[in-house]
């Protein structure tokens, strides 16, 4: 009779990504048997190459899933690996509240993979290089017990699980073959690998290139030597007065966190000597201490921390050094992304691979003689269906993505190496990968990268500003338009502090100066030049009660919206026509204080303006026309005049920055044509001081949408062509 203790031991662990190529392989059921990755072409689908379909199919029913529990039950890891995922992910109130017998109906399920080319044309040369399989789809149903001839109320939802397939695994091709992840996030391995993605980032890739800088930051940390086994405590050094044995640096991207609860390490006055001696390991956050044995291990020495290097409490000190940021970023070797830590003190080298449930089976196919497939849940992609669910769920949707300085800290970046749960992905301006070599953007042109990171001047534009070629200028007109989708994207993002909003994004519009010969207005966050677009913001929704206050932006700039900001003509440029009829609008100056009247961060123009009478909502019920092009679907307000006649007629259409906004008893109203454009102009209440000072309460557009007329005959009867201060 076996004794306790044998007994327990002879229970087998349970087998996760940590143990399963130490287990034999399981055996499958008659259903899960045809889940065999077949390398034939003819095998996958003609309209999506990608794709190969599986004869899998079952019906179970929910609660219990007991069909699928027997099978789990006599032997069948795939099977018990489905069951958990299911109730895994079913595990919410809105499934969970269903107590009656359902059936499920689990379908769909095909390999995904990624198929290798060469100019243009599918590898052929080896079916088992041509292509390499990274996942395992399905669909799962819970469907209506009603039945086919009542109102279904179905509840869908798809899994996805990661394949690693010894095929790939022993591939002979090193930039196609698969990896599992490994147990320790600065394993032998992974270290190694780090290292190849920067060395052939720096030689290989033209487009992340950058012309050799003899710029050092005023400080860094020193981490140490790697030869010195991180017994040297590190310190904070000033690079103009230390001989430093490299000018190799990396930076440092992360989430301060919650300043309430626990702030990040700071170099502050009181404190900056002692961080010149030394700074103890023991006192580092956990993100800092993680930064640091990353830099030991890829061989640089020296790291920049924001917190650290530079002196927060000292205002001249912070406003020089954030000026900084982008040369911070362009000049780092790579800069190192704590994404899957929330605060400065989480952490983000810890894993969990033993606890990822893992499967192992083994097939025989053709002439690959035996091979066996490991698969797991891919956590980055439950209940989505497409590419890159690393980078659009790991990256993309982490909380540190949704940060106002990590923005620039990520598109100004050379290359990034980021460390999500238990995966670190590379990423630059040539290629995006995981440590389980999976292209999460293989192409330049895929929208993903080229949206992300910032264009190079030294690369786009060999010679700044110089280059007086059609082709400039059309990279600059680009630049300007990017610079509206960055903003764009920037207003959704959160600030610990609103005053932050215009210098954490002041390091963009420096990379941007290198190239366009333009004026950046600092207490606006916009560019002169590009003036006549990026006036015409909008926030969406409107504003409910007043603009923020806290940061003082002028009522003409987006920052004033707060947040949400988008820009209407981009999207109906295309059906618009210019008419030939032309009107002045020049920017004549701006500045923080007007020298005469009383009017800071000032904007002032010259340009046709026309008095408003009233502004009325307009009946759009009466509209032919509710689509997205009519126009009272984004001008809802009517701006009327009073013509010869002492009648109010419509001049122009109007939408609100306030979505509660009522002009008070007596305001005077002005309309103030910008551009032949829809829309065309701004609208502007007198300011309650004796002062010729106005503000602005919207955007207007004297065009209908569908043939981009005149909403009446003559623009500006009776109006008139002034100079007007903005605030």
């Amino acid at each position: 009779m076996q004794t306790r203790n044998e007994s327990m031991r002879s229970v087998p662990p349970p087998l996760t990504l940590a143990n399963i190529y130490a287990q034999s392989p399981e055996q499958l059921c008659g259903i899960c048997k045809v889940i065999v990755p077949d390398r034939n072409t003819s095998s996958w689908d003609k309209d999506d190459p990608t794709v190969q379909w599986l004869d899998y199919e079952r019906i179970d029913y929910y609660p219990g899933l007991p069909s699928l529990a027997a099978s789990a039950y006599a032997g069948c890891g795939l099977c018990r690996m489905f069951r958990e995922t299911i109730l895994e992910n079913w595990g919410n109130p809105h499934v969970a509240g269903l107590d009656e017998h359902r059936p499920v109906r689990i379908a769909d399920v095909h390999f995904a993979s990624e198929q290798f080319e060469q100019g243009g044309k599918a590898i052929s040369l080896d079916t088992q290089q041509g292509r390499m399989i990274n996942t395992i789809t399905m669909t799962v149903t819970l469907q209506d017990s009603e039945g086919l001839d009542e109102e279904t109320h179905d509840i869908s939802m798809i899994l996805c699980f990661a394949c690693f397939d010894t095929l790939d695994l022993n591939s002979s091709m090193q930039q196609h073959r698969r990896r599992l992840p490994s147990l320790s996030t600065l394993s032998d391995e992974n270290i190694q690998l780090m290292k190849r993605w920067i060395q052939e980032c720096q030689t290989n890739h033209r487009v992340c290139y950058t012309i050799p800088d003899s710029w050092m930051p005023t400080r860094l940390l020193d981490v140490g030597s790697d030869d010195e086994s991180g017994s040297e405590m590190p310190r904070l050094v000033e690079t103009a007065n230390t001989l430093m044995d490299s000018r190799k640096f990396v930076a440092l991207s992360h989430m301060w966190g919650d300043m309430t609860v626990s702030s990040p390490l700071r170099s502050i006055r009181s404190n900056y000597e002692t961080m010149k001696n030394g700074v103890a390991r023991s006192s580092l956050p956990r993100n800092f201490a993680d930064a640091v044995s990353v830099c030991r291990c890829l061989g640089v020495r020296y790291i920049w921390i924001d917190s650290l290097c530079i002196i927060q409490d000292s205002p001249e000190d912070w406003a020089h050094e954030a000026g900084l940021m982008h040369k911070v970023y362009r000049n780092a070797v790579v800069t190192v992304v704590a994404t899957s830590a929330t605060s400065s003190h989480d952490g983000f080298l810890q894993r969990h691979i033993a606890s990822v449930p893992a499967v192992r089976l083994s097939y025989s196919l053709g002439n690959s003689g035996c091979q066996s497939l490991i698969i797991c849940p891919n956590e980055y992609a439950q209940g989505r269906m497409g590419p890159n669910p690393e980078l659009e769920v790991g990256i993309n949707r982490s909380r540190w993505n949704t940060r106002g300085w990590t923005m620039q800290e990520r598109i100004l970046s050379t290359r990034l190496i980021h460390f999500c749960k238990n995966l670190i992905c590379f990423e630059c301006r040539t290629c995006m990968v995981t440590e389980e070599n999976v292209s999460m953007a293989s192409e330049r042109d895929d929208a993903i990268v080229k949206f992300e990171l910032w264009p190079r001047s030294d690369n786009i534009f060999r010679e700044p500003k110089t280059a007086g070629s059609n082709n400039l200028a059309q990279d600059i007109e680009a630049l300007y338009k990017k610079w509206m989708a960055t903003l764009e994207e920037y207003s959704f993002r959160q600030l610990t502090k609103q005053s932050d909003k215009l210098p954490a994004i002041q390091s963009i519009a420096a990379e941007m100066s290198l190239v366009v010969d333009d004026t950046y207005i600092p207490f606006a966050g916009m560019w002169r030049g590009n003036l006549k677009r990026e006036l015409f913001w909008q926030s969406l929704p409107p504003l409910p009660f007043q603009r923020p206050e806290s940061y003082g932006a002028p009522s003409w700039s987006w920052v004033s919206a707060g947040s949400d900001v988008r820009w209407l003509r981009k999207k109906l440029d295309n059906v618009i026509e210019i008419p030939t009829i032309r009107y002045s609008f020049d920017v004549l100056d701006f500045g923080n204080q007007h020298p005469k009247f009383k009017a800071y961060n000032y904007l002032e123009v010259q340009g046709y303006t026309k008095s408003i009478s009233r502004i009325v909502p307009t009946d759009s019920s009466s509209s032919s026309s509710a689509s997205w092009r009519s126009i009272e679907y984004y001008f809802p307000f009517s701006l009327q005049v009073v013509d010869a006649n002492g009648a109010h007629v419509k001049f122009g259409s109007a939408r609100l920055d306030l979505k509660d906004y009522v002009p008070k008893e007596g305001a005077q109203l002005l309309y103030l044509h910008v551009t032949e454009r829809y829309p065309s102009g701004l609208l502007l209440e007198r300011s309650d001081t004796t002062e010729p000072i106005w503000f602005r309460i919207g955007i207007a557009s004297t065009f209908t949408v569908a043939a981009g007329q005149e909403i009446v005959e003559i623009f500006f009867t009776y109006g008139s062509y002034q100079k007007i201060i903005i605030i």
